[in-house]
Order: structure tokens, then sequence, then C-alpha cells
């Protein structure tokens, strides 16, 4: 305080805390902010089990739609919400009739459409799967769409009826961008600006953030990706196109920083590949790329700069990633890269010491390694049998303790946009129990992380992730005034109060963006 009183001035303004927490602000290594608000729009689904109650939900919120509206959902859940079926356009088109109407499944990779919608996307049995066995329709005998795309198959379908559109977008920024402050966010990584189509860029979307930035509108730093996510991409031209970006879209709190891969499915969609079969004897799925594009992107990328932020879910994609990373550094060395790998769902415990030894950063979700929508405990239990369960599942304690850095991402599109708050994902690192459900089994309950842990991994951490910490991620002489308040020091309540703890005041560069401190 006595360094402090140096720069009073005549405006300073002297805030007693009264025993609140003052700390850095939270950033979010993994989210979606800027696009996939559009997937937490309409009819939210979760928690209903069973056909004939999902189709009351859908009938009662068609009636209440006006003529012309768009209709679409979210929240369904693969293998729980309809038992082992997977839902149908006939389902659909009883309740909705010539209305086009698509809903997508909780982690928005699999879309489940009518066939007003399959129409209005002019799709059908002609029309080919983008990346069989990979990104595809599920079909009938005949060849027949049934209802069901999965990946980026259903992109026809969302631009169709108005997903993608600048509209939706906006609409869904006004839930996600505009009240980041208010959940202490200063900071994020955006793995991906997705609008279907060809283009593996944010286009549009950049272009606008970049313009809100300048007119002094956006409330929160930006780095955003160039994404790859198909076989017939060439790894030399993305990164090209990545250099491309980061040059064009650019401002003072925007910027383009790394290149996103997608190399497969999702775990609890059984469409990521593993290295033994789930135990039921289903496989999992196949990877989006081989092993030689893989590094090759990796390669590319590097050379032009850049770090790469890759998802993988299942242990065999895992174990052939780090394989990449490894043989790429062999060839060039590091060069100073900070390459991410997202989710990490499932990971052999002989790869966990392999991400800090060859200096990856391992982003993950908390709140999918919690008994989610209060299913995921026992659904997992069964794919797994209970030695992988506990061997394997979201490593996340372990990793962070193998001396890897860790950092936090909500991912939207997989959770609600409630859900983005960095508290709630705090809570569930350090519980691996959902928020509220105190009573919950916990989720490998050795996975727990510390509160010291979980803070650093949403503040200091994250900040090195973007290469950003020697201007944000921690309280020193010299840094950017990002500070949050928080009204109860973390260390000193339950760690189940976590997620009720309000955020009273977000600083960014010292100006506030979102204010409740009392008078």
């Amino acid at each position: 305080m006595t360094g402090a009183a140096a720069w009073r001035g005549k405006d300073t303004k002297v805030v007693d805390l009264a025993g609140r927490m003052l700390m850095p602000g939270f950033i979010d290594s993994h989210n979606h902010l800027a696009t996939l608000g559009v997937t937490k729009l309409g009819l939210n689904i979760s928690g209903i089990v069973g056909k004939d109650k999902v189709l009351k939900a859908v009938r009662e919120y068609v009636a209440a739609q006006p003529p012309g509206a768009t209709l679409r959902g979210f929240g369904w859940l693969a293998h729980s919400t309809f038992g082992e079926e997977h839902p149908r356009r006939e389902w659909l088109d009883e309740v909705t009739g010539d209305r086009p109407m698509y809903i997508m499944n909780a982690d928005i990779h699999e879309t489940w459409f009518n066939t007003a919608a399959m129409k209005a996307a002019g799709i059908g049995a002609h029309t080919p799967d983008p990346d069989p066995g990979k990104q595809y329709y599920i079909r009938d005998p005949d060849g027949s769409l049934s209802g069901l795309a999965i990946e980026g198959a259903a992109f026809p379908i969302l631009m169709a009826l108005g997903m993608t559109s600048r509209e939706t977008v906006r609409e869904s920024q006004r839930l996600t961008i505009e009240r980041a402050p208010s959940q202490g966010l200063t900071s994020y990584f955006d793995a991906g600006a997705l609008l279907g189509g060809e283009s593996r860029s944010g286009n549009w979307v950049f272009e606008d953030l970049v313009a809100r930035d300048k007119a002094g509108e956006l409330p929160i730093r930006i780095v955003g990706t160039v994404y790859t996510r198909s076989a017939h991409d060439d790894p030399q031209a993305v990164a090209e196109e990545l250099v491309r970006c980061a040059k064009k879209y650019r401002s003072e709190h925007f910027r383009i920083g790394a290149c996103k891969m997608w190399t497969e499915g999702t775990f609890p969609a059984s469409t990521a590949k593993l290295l033994q079969p789930f135990e039921d004897g289903a496989r999992g799925g196949e990877m989006f790329f081989t092993p030689e594009h893989i590094e090759a992107q990796i390669e590319a990328v590097q050379k032009a700069g850049f770090d790469m932020h890759v998802h993988v879910d299942g242990d065999a994609s895992t174990r052939i990633v780090l394989n990449a990373f490894e043989n790429v550094q062999k060839r060039l060395g590091s060069q100073g890269r900070r390459h991410t790998m997202c989710h990490v769902s499932l990971v052999d415990p002989t790869d966990v010491p392999r991400f800090g030894k060859l200096g990856v950063v391992v982003n993950g979700t908390p709140l999918w390694a919690t008994d989610y929508n209060g299913v995921d405990y026992d659904r997992y239990q069964k794919l797994l049998g209970p030695r992988r369960f506990e061997e394997r599942l979201l490593p996340y304690g372990d990793i962070a303790r193998s001396g890897a850095t860790f950092t936090i991402g909500a991912d939207l599109g997989g959770v609600d946009i409630d859900e983005c708050a960095p508290l709630i994902q705090m809570e569930a690192a350090i519980t691996r129990q959902r928020p509220g459900h105190r009573d919950d089994r916990p989720m490998v309950a050795r996975q727990r992380m510390s509160v010291e842990e979980a803070i650093k991994a949403y503040t200091i951490n994250g900040a090195y992730q973007l290469r950003m910490e020697n201007e944000i991620g921690s309280i020193e002489v010299g840094k950017k005034a990002d500070l949050i308040v928080l009204g109860a020091n973390l260390f000193e309540i339950d760690p189940h109060d976590i997620h009720r703890t309000p955020v009273l005041l977000t600083l960014m560069d010292g100006k506030a963006r979102h204010n409740k401190l009392p008078a």
C-alpha cells in the first residue's frame, strides 16, 4: 500500500476490498465464444430422456414459435437420451410437419434433422459423405438419410437454416462475448470460428471483431485460429492461410495465434480412436488424418512461426499426436513453440509424462470430468470398465502434477453458455463433481486439482499458452491491469461453494468492464 500511495491522484478511487479476493482476470484457453453460441439457441432438451418426452418438448416449442421462425435446438446425448437408438427424421416430421428443424447433440458433434431441413439444404440419398467414415450421414439400407449427421456433414443443413448467418452469430455473441466480463473473463483463446462451408478461417467474424475492437467495443482479449479438419486440406496451404490471416486481422485486443486441428471425433460419442475396444466390443472411431499428415501440418505451422492446437480425445489418438510432436521436434527442435493438445479424454498412464517432456501444453474442460447431466459416470464405467475408468479417464490432476503446463477452457459447444463461467469449471476441477451436486460420485477422485492448481490453470498458465505471460496472467509491476474482484477468498471457502462466488469487478486494461462492487 505504501508503494501504491505514490500513484494516487485527485481522480483515484480507493476501494477497501473488506476481505474479498483480488486476482488476475481469468483466461479461458479453449472456447468458441465468437461463433458457437449459435449452437445453444432454440430448444434445450438437456436432461430430457426418452423419445416421447423429447417429442413432447419439441411439440410445445414449435407451437410457441411464430410462423417463419427458425426451428432449432440442442442438448440430446448419444447413447443416453434415446437409449442406443439413433434419432430419426420421421420422429421430428410427426411434430414439425413441413417446417425445417435441427437439434444438435450436447457436444455438437452430431445433428438430428427432419425431412424438411434435408430438403432445404438440397441433400438426400444422392449426397456423398464429406469424409466417409469420419464426417458422414447415418443412412438406411437403401442409402437414404435417416436424419442424423456426424461432424461436418451437418454443415449444409446448419447453413441452409441460417445458423451461420451474421444475424444469428451476432445474436449469439450478445450471450457470450458480451457476458464474458460478468464471469471474470478478460481473455480467451478462440479454437475455431466455425461457420461451415470451405473456409478455414473466420472471415467476416474476424473482421467484425477487429472493427468492434477499434471502436472500443470489444470487452475481452481474443487470440483466434485458422483451423483444419479435413484430410483434403493441404498442410502448407493451411500454414500460408494462417500467416495471411495473422497479418490481415489484428487490433489491440485481437490477433490470430495458432492453427486448430481436429484429428477425430469424441470419446463420449464413441468416435475417438482407442488403444483397446470399448467393453461392448465396439472399436471406436478413426482419425481424420494419417499420422504423416498430422506431422506435416505441425511442421508447416511451426516453420511459419505459429503454434498448433490439436483436438484429441482417445488414448490411441493422444499417443499418435504425441508421437507426431516428438518426431517434428527431433527434426526441427522445439523452436520455442507452445503447441497444445486439448480434451485428452483418455490417456494411457505411460503417455502422461510425455506432455511435460515435450513441452506440450494440455488443455481440458473440467465439467466433462464430472457426472455431467447425471449420466456420464455410469455410461463411462460401462464403456471403459472399472480399470480403464480409474486409470486413464480425463487425467487432469495427473497431467498437472507431471510437470506439464495445464490450462482450462470451457469449450462452448460442448457445454451450455452459463457453464462457460470460470468459477463453475474451477469447482469441477477441484471436486470432480458437478457444481451444486455435492453428493455426486466424484469422477475419479484422485484426479482432483488443488485450488492453487486450478487458479494457475485459469491465469498464468493460460497466459503462457497464449504467449502473453509478460502482459497478463499475474499481478506484477509492468503487466496490464487485467484484474477481478471476487466476493470471497477461494482458498478459505468450501470448494463446493466456489461456483456461487460472485464476480464483483472485472477490469481490462484498468477499465471496468463489469462492476457490482457495493457502493
